[in-house]
């Protein structure tokens, strides 16, 4: 039969401390690694709103640009209309 350890209280006190100390440092780097990753979730989104929005003012521009064009193209029909009324 094999005899008990016995722990001294001090270094029952030494030994939880220092799992303490663990746990502590444990903490810390997962508060770090998880603001890290916040981080770079952030960046990658705000990447993602800026392509996004210039996708939108491409499209803004793009749009202008077909009413002005159907505009001139309107415009020039309505002159012909018009040319041919007053010649014939």
């Amino acid at each position: 039969m094999t005899k008990p350890i016995v722990v001294t209280p001090e270094e029952f006190e030494r030994q939880l401390f220092q799992l303490q100390e663990k746990f502590s440092l444990l903490e810390r780097r997962m508060s770090l690694k998880a603001d890290e990753i916040v981080f770079s979730m952030t960046v990658a989104h705000r990447k993602e709103v800026d392509e996004l929005r210039d996708e939108v003012l491409n499209l803004q521009d793009e749009l202008r640009h077909m009413k002005k064009e159907k505009r001139q193209a309107y415009m020039g029909r309505i002159a012909q209309q018009a040319k041919k009324r007053s010649v014939g």
